[in-house]
């Protein structure tokens, strides 16, 4: 008589006919973690902090610890200095928390992401004689022979020699007389103004694009240039506290701009004395840097430096590792709305209400879009998740998976549509863990664990609150879920237990199953309950196995299909049953 041997345990395939399962694949699989082999009891929730509110978005701050917002909110750590001496500031940036971008520090100290263009250019005014000061040229008449002396020197006529003679002083540039320098044009000069926010004892510091330029004007030798009508702007959150003044400098052809100096904003205006050779070769930067919009959503930062987000149809990059300045020159638009980004290595994954796009390439004012042939829209920005090399969201068909070298649905042999749209996949938030995608279905206990190795599910219940957020901890190599005003840990807590059932095995002959017998960890005071079924819904037999002996069942009539489910806590490595007990010590057939 055949014997029944279940050597391992895996999870659902669901997408499968349960009876054409292998022997280890489950028709049912509840709380169970099978990473090692063995049947085991999914670990549950360890709290870990309560917090005031009911969280949609939650994150772990290095310093300030939990950060909670009852909305949709990207955080992005900073990638740029971020310490002043040995302590560290927290730097996060920010967008959906307020009605514009936010940069925030530990302690809760917050200022907007992003600083506009002045929109009005400075005002200049030449202001004649500002350059002159009082200098004293000295003459000396020469004899024949004799040492020329120094400006300073006080000497006496001496037989034979020149004549020293008083200081002649006048007001002069570079020792020549004004009346030979009253006609001469020194420079002609355009001059702009940017914005600087200094922050955290100036460690940051954040300059705007330029303002429009002032009109060119002609100052003379010995003249200056009152540069002024400098506009602060109101913008909420914006702490603006330096004005930083650029002009252009003679005989450049390219017509740059260069640093002239920066002054604090309590001063109204600058003179500006200096010559075109004095002037440093520090030159203007900002001129593309135009402000991330106060509607961006969905921060990410690649691994190349490039932050981006979105709004509506548009994709927004920024400057290499400068997270406030996104030029207008650089956005590239889709087709339809965006949903969520991600990204893969230094490539962005545009997840749109269409189809996808990939925008590729190592500079941002050179990326190129390519639009993806696969109409897979995304359902949920809430299940993005990254895995080495790959993006995984949720789709109307199931979970795809994004990598470098290809584009596949990743569940296409786990669930049919039906199925997966059945579980509620527009409520599915997630991330990757351990190479096994972990989701939640927000507002219910219900999820489920996606191993990408082989492709097969294990089914999660939560007892207790809801979950309603879902957060990956990269330093702590852990998901954190919110659940109510608790924050926990998943797979942290005590041990949740497992329902396992085998798939329908099918014997040629009518056989009764007479002998069960269970290899594992089961005792008397954790036992493993057991319930044998035919082919239909109703359990034949229920028993708690204690042990590891064969334990003999009651006669029951003979049917082709039977299957075994399995619950406790207890670690399982085997099931056989048959229809003796020689059969099952044995193996016989």
């Amino acid at each position: 008589m055949p014997t029944v041997l279940m050597p391992g345990f895996g999870g659902e395939v669901p997408h499968v006919e349960p009876r054409t399962l292998e022997a280890h694949q489950a028709a049912f699989a509840l709380n169970c973690d099978r990473r090692r082999g063995s049947l085991r009891p999914l670990r549950g929730v360890r709290r870990v902090a309560e917090v005031s509110a009911s969280a949609r978005t939650i994150f772990k701050h290095d310093i300030d610890g939990w950060l909670v917002w009852d909305k949709d909110v990207s955080v992005v750590k900073s990638a740029v200095i971020d310490v002043i001496g040995e302590a560290p500031l927290g730097h996060l940036l920010i967008t959906g928390d307020r009605e514009y971008p936010t940069q925030r520090f530990a302690g809760g100290e917050t200022y907007r992401l992003g600083i506009p263009r002045p929109e009005t250019a400075p005002t200049v005014t030449v202001k004649a004689g500002a350059g002159i000061g009082d200098v004293s040229v000295h003459g000396f008449i020469a004899g024949s022979g004799g040492d020329m002396p120094t400006k300073d020197s006080q000497l006496a006529p001496v037989e034979g020699q020149g004549v020293a003679v008083a200081p002649i002083v006048f007001s002069s540039i570079d020792g020549i007389p004004p009346s030979t320098e009253a006609e001469k044009i020194s420079r002609s000069s355009s001059y702009c103004y940017t914005y600087v926010q200094s922050l955290q004892n100036g460690v940051y510091q954040q300059e705007s694009a330029p303002s429009p330029p002032s009109e060119l004007v002609d100052v003379k030798v010995g003249d200056g240039v009152v540069v002024g009508g400098f506009r602060l702007p109101s913008l909420p959150g914006l702490n603006v506290t330096h004005i930083r003044i650029y002009r252009t400098v003679a005989g450049n052809e390219t017509g740059e701009f260069r640093f002239v100096v920066e002054i604090p904003v309590s001063q109204a205006e600058y003179m500006d004395t200096a010559h075109d050779k004095d002037v440093p070769t520090d030159v203007l930067q900002t001129t593309l840097w135009d402000r991330i919009p106060d509607d961006a959503q969905g921060l990410i930062k690649t691994d190349n430096g490039i932050y981006a987000c979105f709004r509506g149809n548009e994709l927004l990059v920024s400057e290499l590792f400068i997270p406030y300045a996104f030029p207008e020159s650089y956005r590239l638009t889709v087709e339809d709305r965006i949903v969520a980004l991600g990204h893969v290595d230094s490539t962005i994954v545009i997840l749109t209400t269409g189809r996808p796009y990939l925008a590729q390439g190592a500079a941002p004012e050179s990326l190129q879009l390519l639009h993806l042939p696969i109409e897979q829209p995304c359902l949920s920005a809430r299940s993005v998740g990254h895995l080495p090399g790959g993006v995984v969201y949720a789709c109307p068909d199931g979970l795809m998976l994004f990598t470098s070298a290809e584009q596949s649905l990743l569940t296409s042999g786990v669930f049919t549509r039906e199925q997966w749209q059945e579980l509620g996949p527009e409520k599915l938030v997630g991330s990757v863990l351990d190479g096994r995608y972990i989701g939640f279905f927000s507002g219910t206990n219900q999820g489920f664990i996606l191993d990408l190795g082989r492709r097969d599910i294990v089914r999660v219940d939560l007892p207790g609150t809801a979950v309603h957020a879902l957060y990956h901890h990269v330093n702590d190599d852990c998901i954190y879920l919110a659940l109510g005003t608790d924050i926990g840990v998943f797979e942290g807590g005590e041990p949740l237990p497992y329902t396992w059932r085998s798939k329908p095995f099918f014997t040629s002959v009518l056989t009764a199953m007479s002998a069960l017998r269970i290899e594992g960890e089961q005792s008397r005071t954790d036992p493993v309950t057991a319930r044998l079924f035919g082919p239909d819904e109703t359990p034949r037999q229920i028993l708690r196995v204690r042990d590891t002996r064969t334990v003999r069942l009651r006669t029951t009539r003979g049917e082709k299909l039977w299957a075994l489910e399995l619950s406790g806590t207890a670690p399982v490595y085997e099931a056989r049953m048959g229809a003796s007990v020689e059969d099952i010590e044995h193996g016989g057939a």
